[in-house]
């Protein structure tokens, strides 16, 4: 099994037993990052997305049973192993019934946690949800609480389900309810997203291929409908599948099997198709860009989620609910939501929905201050980063906000602020980019929302900046 793709987080307080879990896992090609104690473990996993996490159980600051809680508590379900002594095995037991994978007892020898790393991560291969915390459904809507209950109706049936809305408006997580609340909850959910696969990789991705079926392909992989097998996969932005796939597709649907490239015998799934769009998909099909069968194969059960525009009185029990998410997250005291936050919240209009309310209130957490969400903080009405940065006050709220990571700031960052504000606005501009992009791991898309500014204005002035010598790539490396 191919494991360089993997991504493993070790967090140890001990240098000697971190560096020789590192060394271990190293070997097996696996991606690795590390962290000395629970609250370091629990940023980084905030921020990126990891296949495992091994922990120490005792470490100062922020113990692991503490991190898992928090972990668990943002809705990361990493599966997580402790390493613990003898004396602390009752803890561990206990953290196995809280949600914890695995445990394994100093000492112990480098074979054992290779074994745990290629138990762990082959389950994951085939079976992608070890461990999922159940999805929390926020509304107050009447509307939404009837379309809920309806929703748990259909859960227990087997019947393909369609779910329509525009982009933002939470389809992904009204499928994977319909999922948790199945007879199928217990097995995995595999979610494909279907405008981010290539044309060219699409087929493979869905459907698996087998060993030598074209060049490169060293070993048979299955594909995501046979990785959902037993239970359930969405099929995101459904529209997008390409007419010369959609057939096969069909095919999927009427006979409960797939034909993997390079097969010579298709094979048998048990699986419970989900689908989204933002698309009319009958208008797709009078357009011909959609087959007629495939949609009325689909369409059995058809729910569209209303525009949150359209649901304003859901609005503060989301930003509330993402206040104490991402405040969590960003280790801050709860940021709370002062009046005339509420009252901008409640006025604006939405066109990016439920996802953009999120990531207003994450960035809005991000750079509050005492504790407090002002209306100045939540960048609407095309309100940037730029105009933000000529307030004197919000300078002191970015200077707080970067004075606790400032070991990794850039050159030529100033003391303990991580941003020198003695400098021009373009330099401040470009360091907040900067810091930005690191707290965001290098996601532009990400970087560009917390910042207020389209992806195309953060891909500019990217460019401007490797144009004066500034390789934003070279800057980002660890």
């Amino acid at each position: 099994m191919d494991l360089s793709a993997k991504k493993v987080l070790i967090v140890d307080d001990d240098d000697n037993m971190r560096e020789a879990m590192y060394e271990t896992v190293r070997r097996m090609s696996v991606q690795i990052d590390v962290a000395t104690d629970g609250q370091d473990g629990f940023e980084k996993a905030s921020k990126k997305a990891y296949d495992l996490i091994i922990s120490d159980m005792r470490m100062p600051n922020v113990d692991g049973m503490t991190m898992m809680h928090k972990l668990q508590d943002a809705g990361i379900t990493t599966p997580l192993c402790f390493v613990t002594a003898f004396g602390t095995v009752n803890n561990a037991v206990d953290a196995l019934k809280l949600g914890a994978y695995d445990y394994i007892l100093k000492p112990f020898a480098p074979e054992v946690i290779e074994e745990l790393v290629r138990r762990v991560l082959e389950i994951e291969e085939t079976s992608p949800t070890i461990k999922r915390k159940k999805n929390t459904a926020i509304f107050r809507s009447a509307f939404m609480a009837q379309l809920f209950s309806l929703a748990r109706d259909v859960a227990a049936s087997e019947a393909t389900v369609l779910i329509t809305g525009e982009s933002g408006t939470g389809k992904e997580v009204f499928a994977r309810f319909i999922h948790e609340n199945s007879n199928r909850g217990a097995g995995p959910f595999v979610a494909v997203n279907c405008a981010a696969l290539p044309e060219n990789l699409m087929e493979s991705e869905l459907f698996g291929y087998e060993k030598g079926a074209f060049t490169g392909a060293a070993a048979r992989k299955l594909g995501k409908f046979e990785l959902a097998h037993g239970g359930t996969i969405l099929l995101d932005e459904l529209g997008e599948i390409p007419l010369h796939l959609q057939a096969k597709l069909l095919r999927v649907l009427q006979e409960k099997e797939v034909e993997r490239l390079g097969g010579t015998k298709p094979v048998k799934i048990n699986v419970r198709i989900l689908a989204t769009t933002n698309k009319e998909l009958k208008k797709e099909v009078d357009e011909g860009n959609f087959r007629e069968d495939l949609f009325y194969r689909l369409n059995v059960i058809s729910m569209e989620l209303p525009p949150l525009r359209e649901r304003k009185e859901d609005v503060m029990e989301l930003a509330t609910f993402f206040a104490e998410k991402y405040s969590q997250i960003n280790n801050k005291s709860l940021c709370k939501l002062a009046e005339d936050a509420e009252k901008a919240l409640l006025e604006y209009d939405w066109p990016g929905n439920v996802r953009e309310l999120e990531h207003t209130i994450e960035r809005a957490v991000v750079l509050c201050k005492e504790g407090v969400i002002n209306e100045r903080n939540l960048f609407l009405h095309g309100i940037t980063i730029n105009q933000f940065m000529t307030d004197k006050d919000e300078l002191a709220a970015v200077d707080n906000l970067t004075s606790s990571h400032s070991s990794d700031a850039p050159s030529g960052a100033s003391g303990d602020a991580g941003i020198d504000f003695a400098g021009t606005i373009a330099e401040m501009e470009r360091e907040l980019i900067i810091k930005t992009l690191k707290e965001t791991g290098g996601n532009r898309t990400k970087a560009a929302e917390m910042l207020g500014i389209t992806v195309r204005t953060l891909r500019n002035k990217l460019n401007e900046y490797k144009e004066s010598g500034l390789n934003i790539d070279d800057v980002l490396a660890p």
